[in-house]
């Protein structure tokens, strides 16, 4: 409870201080791919990208490298989707009090009341607002669904972590568990991880849009 308290805390700090106000170049923004049956736009896809130095979209290696990443976490979200997890009211709850701490960022006059034509004046002029609240939607929902399969599975299935330290404790320096513990279960977890996104891939199908990306490295 308290590491998803300070993951979301960090989080919402984090994201609105990113909240540059710059109005969009241009209207067109085509579908980059087609994740468990939603579209993803080009522009989400670029504006997560810039979040990441390391990334470079104008290198074919580089946006390839991004692009598995970006794909296993479209295919995290739809699974908690999938699940219910954005129905339940604490989900509903937190996304609607970052929104207007998000939104209080946008106006000039922080005792303006935010009516439902200002925001939408803001959703429509704003595109980055747009990919703040989704970015923060998604995050909270990767998070959710990662503590559930991956990162309290691996610290609560004692029985799994001792199948998997007999099968790798070749690999570690000690014989005994108990000495090596936060090792095997940092390696269950990726472990983990990795069986359950090859599941994932296997269950929600994902279409990329070729065309559109290539364009990224012209």
């Amino acid at each position: 409870m308290e590491k998803r308290f300070h993951f979301r805390k960090l989080l919402v700090s984090l994201l609105v201080a990113a909240s540059v106000v710059v109005k969009a170049q241009t209207s067109v923004d085509p579908t980059v791919m087609n994740v468990a049956g939603k579209d993803v736009p080009l522009s989400e896809f670029v504006y997560i990208a810039g979040k990441n130095s390391e990334v470079n979209l104008a290198d074919s290696a580089s946006l390839g490298t991004y692009l598995e990443l970006f794909k296993k976490f479209k295919l995290k979200v739809a699974e908690a989707e999938s699940l219910g997890m954005d129905t339940t009211q604490s989900f509903v709850n937190e996304l609607k009090g970052y929104q207007e701490q998000l939104l209080k960022s946008y106006s000039k006059d922080s005792g303006e009341v935010l009516t439902p034509d200002k925001i939408r004046h803001i959703e429509q002029n704003y595109p980055e607002y747009k990919h703040l609240m989704q970015e923060y939607r998604d995050g909270i929902l990767l998070f959710e669904v990662s503590d559930r399969e991956v990162w309290s599975r691996a610290s609560s299935d004692a029985a799994g972590l001792e199948t998997f330290f007999e099968q790798t404790k070749q690999k570690y320096t000690s014989g005994n568990l108990e000495a090596v513990r936060g090792e095997v279960i940092a390696d269950y977890q990726s472990w983990l991880d990795n069986q359950w996104t090859k599941r994932l891939a296997d269950k929600y199908p994902i279409k990329v849009y070729w065309e559109v990306l290539k364009k990224l490295t012209k």
